[in-house]
């Protein structure tokens, strides 16, 4: 019985840690991100690397970032219409990374993951069931014959946008570190130097590690 709660706790920790979403934006400038990437590189003013291309670096690395990070997020709700499976979606996104099905009494289900291909080719529930996410635009299947208040909620990892230097970085303060050696793998990219720049993005990789954790849940039962 112990081992069963084990599992269990074990479980609960891995989805309270599964990655560094719904955190607090950093209140770092952009400039101050890449002063401190120049303190890397051991040069305090701009003479081979400038301020621009070390700032389109940055903006660069905060897309990657949330790319592989997810902690960017937001919702978008689409109000659906009768005998129809794709709608736009208007939020500059990343990812669709779930959706929810909201009906007239305000009852909500979670969809399951789909492909265009299965349009028209399941059994017709008379509610949606399924997503799919293709070339902007959210699939959702079967369609209602008729509707009233219905719709479905996205849960979006949102693309950053590009920022000034005199900027508060958009992303939580725990990847401020990252964020500046991603510039400086850029910087020793540019000057050629492949061995720095390799050191430089695996400690990148390495520092996003620290807060993502990939969610296994196993289906072997707990030993008695």
């Amino acid at each position: 019985m112990k081992k069963i709660i084990h599992a269990i706790l074990i479980v609960f920790m891995a989805v309270s840690f599964a990655h560094a979403g719904s955190q607090q934006a950093s209140s770092t400038l952009a400039s101050a991100i890449i002063v401190n990437a120049r303190a890397y590189l051991n040069e305090a003013t701009a003479t081979f690397w400038t301020d621009v291309e070390m700032l389109q670096w940055l903006n660069d690395g905060l897309v990657d970032l949330v790319g592989r990070s997810h902690c960017l997020e937001d919702t978008e709700d689409i109000n659906l219409v009768a005998n129809q499976v794709e709608y736009s979606i208007t939020s500059t996104y990343l990812v669709v990374k779930a959706v929810r099905y909201v009906d007239s009494n305000d009852i909500e289900r979670g969809l399951k993951t789909g492909k265009p291909a299965e349009v028209g080719w399941i059994e017709n529930v008379q509610v949606p069931v399924h997503w799919y996410d293709w070339a902007g635009e959210i699939g959702v299947y079967p369609t209602l014959s008729s509707v009233t208040s219905e719709k479905v909620t996205l849960y979006l990892v949102t693309r950053p946008t590009a920022i000034a230097s005199g900027v508060a970085v958009p992303t939580p303060a725990i990847y401020d570190k990252a964020l500046t050696l991603y510039i400086v793998a850029q910087a020793w990219a540019k000057d050629r130097q492949m061995s720095k720049y390799g050191q430089a993005i695996g400690r990148y990789h390495a520092e996003l590690d620290r807060y993502r954790q990939d969610l296994l849940v196993t289906t072997e039962k707990p030993k008695q």
